[in-house]
């Protein structure tokens, strides 16, 4: 007990101030109900987001990602700083997470061979120094690794630089650093043993459930891929639905029947009539919902351990993703009831 609160108190705290900051249902509807970008910029103002963004902002869709990522990524920072050892390890990961997103977009830019928006990489580095611009300047996929050295994303490019060279896709890179960043994040928790490594891993699991559902989708609609060649992709989780993706015998019947005992309510002939990409979605978004509440629930119970700052980590990057639900539904003038239909999680 005492060696919790010795571990926790502070960041708990501090974390728990911050939770009453959350956007709410109605935060967003009001936002979603403004009537252009601008307009909607001032109502989350009007929130607790307005001590953390600038009055004004480019009515751009990747400009105001810059701006919300980088004030989610203060408010993770604040949460953090007071933690030493063995949790700071893992807060300093979730942090990172900020600059993996930054780094994704950057080969993102670099594989189209786009210097156009390179403006929206003038990004804070959270935890390790990324030279974005020595990545997206890069002649080759070697050369753009080679750039990433002093950091830990060097040997997850090297290790996708021969698929990216045959595929041609910018996304087998992305695959290889975020099986990579959820590696390291499990490992740091796992090193906290007890009540906080088993609470702590059943928050990322399901983070990472969502991202490996959402890997599947795109996979069966853009990408040839076999269904025996999955597990070579999928992130290695410790839940059930991840277990089941990284398996290297998955058969394509198991595959059509991956959300029979996940989907709630889709049974028999109605549950027999989805798509393979049906299914996932919907088992995508119950994964999401059941996440969202896992993290509430986390946080109402006991509150000297790891799970304040993941649970809190989480729902703030679930903000964050349905904020730019928003924006980029606006700015591509999609209907109000299209665009709240999108989000999730909200409370």
């Amino acid at each position: 007990m005492m060696r919790s609160l010795a571990r926790y108190g502070v960041a708990n705290a501090i974390t728990r101030t911050m939770l009453s900051e959350l956007l709410t249902q109605e935060d967003f509807n009001e936002i979603v109900r403004a009537a252009s970008i601008e307009e909607a910029w001032i109502v989350l103002r009007k929130t607790a987001y307005r001590d953390w963004l600038p009055e004004d902002v480019r009515p751009d869709p990747l400009a105001i990602e810059k701006e919300l990522r980088e004030a989610t990524a203060r408010r993770v920072k604040r949460a953090i700083r007071t933690l030493k050892g063995k949790p700071l390890e893992v807060a300093t990961i979730l942090l990172s997470r900020w600059d993996l997103d930054n780094l994704e977009f950057a080969f993102r830019l670099w594989h189209g061979r786009d210097t156009s928006l390179e403006e929206f990489l003038t990004y804070p580095c959270f935890v390790h120094e990324i030279p974005v611009f020595e990545v997206t300047r890069a002649e080759t996929i070697d050369e753009a690794a080679l750039a990433l050295r002093y950091t830990p994303y060097f040997e997850p490019v090297i290790a996708s630089a021969k698929t990216y060279k045959e595929k041609r896709s910018i996304f087998y890179v992305e695959m290889e650093l975020e099986k990579d960043y959820y590696r390291r994040l499990l490992e740091s928790i796992r090193a906290l043993g007890g009540a906080d490594a088993r609470k702590g891993e059943s928050i990322i699991a399901s983070e990472i459930d969502i991202l490996n559902l959402s890997w599947l989708a795109r996979l069966l609609h853009y990408y040839e891929v076999r269904t025996t060649e999955f597990h070579e992709l999928m992130i290695p989780g410790p839940s059930a639905v991840s277990k089941q993706l990284a398996s290297s015998d998955l058969t394509s019947d198991e595959l059509d029947g991956l959300g029979s005992m996940f989907l709630l309510g889709k049974s028999g002939e109605e549950g027999k009539g989805l798509s393979n990409l049906e299914r996932i979605s919907e088992l995508e978004y119950i994964v999401r919902e059941m996440a969202v509440d896992a993290a509430r629930r986390l946080l109402a119970g006991y509150p000297f351990s790891i799970t304040c700052i993941l649970s809190f980590y989480h729902l703030k990057r679930v903000e964050l993703g349905n904020l730019y639900t928003v924006f980029a539904g606006k700015a591509t003038d999609l209907a109000e009831t299209e665009i709240t239909r999108r989000l999730y999680g909200l409370r």
